[in-house]
């Protein structure tokens, strides 16, 4: 009994040290590419709790709360391990909070900080509306991936991008810039995406 207690502690330290390392490369690698993200217009906040990442928001306050508890309680033995949770929390945090955001660039709009092949260029898109949803604005837009750009027949992908309220007139002042000179929004008032895709 006592030989897997032992292997069982022994691999949850090597799980422990794994998830450490991983999310600090992952916090390190998101925070490199949104340094390096050049001319970015505007950035807004697109977590789903009130704009932050929820299951890494949960996480972290979890643990800060867990690892309080056992300095209060004086188990000093646990200790190095809550602290690597948090750090772990911490790092997903970061990570995740910089990954939902919503970065407009000089280029197009960034889909994922971290897979710079995702970025929708301005030239790519073929045409957008805006519609109401729940009193916010949502903007779709409709673009074709850069090795079909030259084939007009082929099927454009959606893009569904939710813009918080304080940001609308910025946006759309971009917009105005990017694509005004090719087209004019179509404005949708819905109460649904559903609706939007049946005009």
């Amino acid at each position: 009994m006592s030989v897997d207690i032992l292997h069982l502690q022994t691999l949850q330290l090597i799980l422990l040290a794994f998830f450490t390392v991983a999310t600090t490369l992952l916090a390190m690698v998101t925070l490199t590419n949104m340094v390096r993200l050049r001319n970015v217009q505007q950035v807004w906040r697109a977590g789903k709790m009130f704009g932050y990442p929820l299951f890494a928001s949960i996480f972290l306050g979890f643990s800060i709360i867990m690892t309080g508890l056992v300095w209060y309680q004086s188990l000093d033995q646990h200790l190095t391990a809550m602290l690597c949770y948090i750090w772990i929390g911490v790092n997903w945090f970061v990570a995740s909070h910089l990954m939902t955001k919503r970065y407009i660039t000089d280029n197009g709009i960034v889909k994922n900080i971290n897979d710079p092949s995702q970025t929708v260029s301005w030239h790519q898109i073929r045409d957008y509306a805006e519609h109401k949803q729940d009193g916010n604005s949502h903007f779709t837009f409709f673009y074709i991936p850069p090795h079909n750009s030259q084939d007009m027949n082929m099927s454009s992908i959606r893009l569904e991008l939710p813009v918080p309220n304080d940001e609308v007139e910025e946006f759309k002042r971009i917009l105005s810039r990017k694509l005004g000179r090719r087209f004019s929004p179509a404005v949708v008032y819905a109460d649904t995406v559903e609706q939007v895709k049946k005009k």
